[in-house]
């Protein structure tokens, strides 16, 4: 497992560094937050004019043919820039179950479009009582001989009133699961902002006897919770690696001001406990990040990683929190002005900490591949 940085690699990171931080001034972000599709369509296009919507879709559908590793460089350079699109919701919900799943039919319908930034996908997955495990789910996909019909409720879904697509999960008649590419903007679906603290709003999505047919449903049928599984490791690591991106960026944030800062005649940042607290946060985010990327190289190789998974998502979004918490008492009342970056920041972290599973759901897995080691190794 090498992280060092080819140079193709190291272009795509300067690259994307430059352009996010062009286009994601503060006036940006907070206009953006403001706006009607709570992002700026005009910067979504020239994202995906660049290649980075289309970074790991093969050239025959229209993609650059990158790796997941490529993808991953960018979305942490998305993460620091706190980017304000439905980026990294269209590649984990739309290109990469399609690429696993999709039929030859669907790749070649909308990969292409996917690249050429046409298509917006988002995932509709958690529900009242299944937040994070999905086997409770209720949405019901009803067989009306040539077509079916949907009905049930999903929570927090991003860019619900935009998305072309929604990758949706729903149970059979026969208790099968299945994962459905839904298309946006039907009448018979309901959707209703849902208050949150993230920049980006979330919403409650309703289908009430959403007519659908073969087409709709991903792939071939085949295994949903198979297919399912692998959507949300994926989606999982993307968080992960744009988690290490924003508080990354809190660091550096930090790290300036401090420097600046003057207390008793010098900068605080030449007192100990000051520096003492700055190398805490930075040990934090460079472990989230090898955790992050370990996490994301073995998805990439086809190895198991569900631990190595929920050790990321747990150490990021546990002492994430720690990270945040220490910038904003270094800043004092400054780092919560909403001209600053800092609660764009803590905003945007908050909203992926309670995402794919909190720290506890994950320090459990952690816990249940130990008891599974323990077992094995005493037979």
């Amino acid at each position: 497992m090498d992280f060092t940085l080819s140079e193709t690699q190291e272009v795509f990171k300067s690259t994307a560094n430059k352009f996010f931080k062009e286009k994601c001034t503060i006036t940006a972000l907070k206009e953006a937050e403001k706006s009607a599709k709570n992002y700026s369509p005009a910067l979504y296009k020239e994202i995906a004019d660049l290649g980075f919507v289309g970074l790991i879709i093969p050239e025959e559908y229209g993609g650059a043919g990158g790796t997941f590793m490529d993808l991953a460089i960018v979305v942490e350079e998305a993460g620091y820039a706190n980017l304000p699109t439905p980026f990294l919701s269209t590649i984990a919900y739309g290109a990469i179950p399609l690429l696993q799943s999709g039929t030859e039919e669907q790749k070649q319908k909308l990969l292409p479009r996917i690249a050429e930034g046409e298509f917006i996908f988002t995932g509709a997955f958690s529900e009242p009582q299944s937040h994070y495990d999905y086997r409770l789910i209720k949405s019901t996909l009803s067989d009306k001989g040539s077509t079916y019909s949907l009905n049930g409720k999903k929570l927090f879904v991003p860019f619900a009133e935009s998305a072309d697509y929604l990758l949706t999960l729903a149970k059979s008649s026969n208790g099968d699961v299945r994962l459905l590419l839904v298309k946006g903007g039907q009448p018979d679906i309901l959707i209703t902002s849902i208050p949150a603290i993230g920049p980006e709003r979330v919403y409650e999505v309703n289908y009430r006897d959403v007519p659908l047919t073969s087409e709709d449903v991903l792939g071939n049928g085949g295994d949903g919770w198979s297919q399912t599984n692998r959507v949300i490791q994926m989606a999982t690591a993307l968080e992960c690696i744009e988690m290490v991106g924003v508080l990354r960026r809190a660091v550096e944030v930090t790290n300036e001001y401090v420097k600046e800062r003057r207390q008793f005649n010098r900068p605080i940042g030449s007192y100990q406990s000051v520096q003492h607290r700055l190398s805490d946060m930075l040990t934090v985010v460079e472990g989230g990040r090898l955790a992050a990327y370990q996490a994301m190289w073995r998805l990439a190789e086809g190895l198991p990683a569900d631990r190595e998974l929920a050790i990321a998502k747990a150490w990021l979004s546990k002492e994430g929190q720690n990270v945040l918490t220490g910038a904003h008492q270094l800043h004092g009342g400054m780092g919560i002005d909403i001209d600053y970056p800092l609660q764009f920041c803590f905003r945007r972290f908050k909203r992926f900490q309670l995402s794919m599973g909190t720290a506890p759901i994950h320090l459990k897995k952690i816990a249940s591949s130990l008891e599974r080691k323990a077992v094995a190794t005493k037979v």
